[in-house]
Parts: C-alpha cells; structure tokens; sequence
C-alpha cells in the first residue's frame, strides 16, 4: 500500500508541475502577444491559464493531505503529542477533515454533473472539465483522509505505538535530509533559547 501511496504522489506531484509549467508558458506568450509588433491576439489564453492554473493547486492540495503537509495550527497537538487526549483528538480532527473532504466531493460532483455548458473561448472545452479537478482531486483527498483517521483509530487501540512508529519514521525522515535537518534544529534552538530566557522574557 505504501508503494502505491507513494507511485500515486508522483503522479499528483508531476500533473501539478506540468500544469504550472504550461502556465508559465501561456503567461510568457500571454504577454509577448501584447507586443506592438504582434498581430496574433489569442483570445483563449486567459481562460487556457484558469484551466491549468486550478488543476495545478487541486493536484498540489492532495498532495499535500497525502504527506499532512497543509497548514496547520498545532498548538494542542503539539503539547498532547503522545498522550491518550492527544490521540483522542487526532481521531476527532482526522474525522472532521474526512467529513470536510467528502462533503467536497459531493457537491464536486454535482457541479460536473450541472455543467454542460462550453467554455467561452475553447468551444469545444466543457465546463464540467474544468470542474472535475474537484471531485477527482478529492476523491484522492478522501482516502488518505480515510487512511489516517484508521491509523489513529490504531493507534488509540494500541495505546500510542503507531505514534511511536510514526515519530521513528519521521525521525529518520530528517536525517537523511539536511534542509529537514537544518530547520529541525533551528526549531530546537528557538524552544531551548526561549526555556532560557524564561515566561518574562518577552514584557520588554
């Protein structure tokens, strides 16, 4: 399952870099066009760069849920890390994230389903195929939701081991990488000058 995970974030990492490829090429032309000594005006760029522009970001947000790379706000997970309440709250934020991501996937499909009408400037390009970065994004979305809800269902069944093993993973994780590496003990550097200068430190 790992190994399909990981062969289905090369596939969302390489369709969003495409997209944002061609972007960058159609702004490039979009702009070389407004040139006095260009007679060639597209009028199907603009709608052309929406089009690649939204199914970069959707592909990138998967992405993004598969490796829990999202913003967060981690002020309570952080200080419950590896308690029975932090769990308790990883399988009620996994849950409201699952329920979020299908609600998308819904109406995502429903906004397909209702779009037949074309595009304004590439006739023969239907709106509904602008849309569907939605639903499909989300459906992906939907299952690696799904998958970490099960493990923090596991890991309150076996009082934190899956945390453990996650941590051991991560760990290794920013071994291997320095940039990782770099902003890890900076990061620790920050905490321990802070503990140093005590809860006064910043009245001044």
């Amino acid at each position: 399952m790992k190994k399909v995970e990981e062969a289905i974030g090369k596939v969302l990492r390489g369709v969003s870099a495409a997209c944002l490829g061609i972007v960058f090429v159609l702004f490039i032309l979009n702009v070389a066009t407004r040139l006095p000594f260009f007679n060639y005006n597209p009028t199907w760029i603009d709608e052309t760069i929406q089009f690649f522009l939204v199914w970069s970001i959707f592909t990138g947000a998967a992405e993004l849920v598969r490796i829990r790379g999202h913003f967060i706000v981690d002020v309570l997970t952080d200080k419950l890390h590896g308690t029975a309440a932090g769990q308790i709250l990883a399988v009620i934020s996994s849950f409201l994230m699952l329920a979020v991501y299908s609600i998308i996937l819904f109406f995502g499909i429903r906004l397909c389903m209702k779009s037949n009408a074309a595009m304004y400037t590439i006739p023969f390009m239907k709106k509904s195929y602008f849309y569907s970065c939605i639903p499909v994004t989300a459906v992906f979305m939907v299952l690696f939701t799904l998958r970490d809800l099960i493990l923090n269902i596991m890991d309150v069944v076996t009082h934190g081991e899956i945390t453990k093993k996650m941590d051991a993973e991560k760990a290794k994780l920013i071994e291997e990488d320095e940039d990782a590496k770099i902003i890890a003990e900076a990061a620790n550097a920050l905490k321990q000058d802070e503990a140093e200068k005590g809860p006064n430190s910043h009245e001044d």
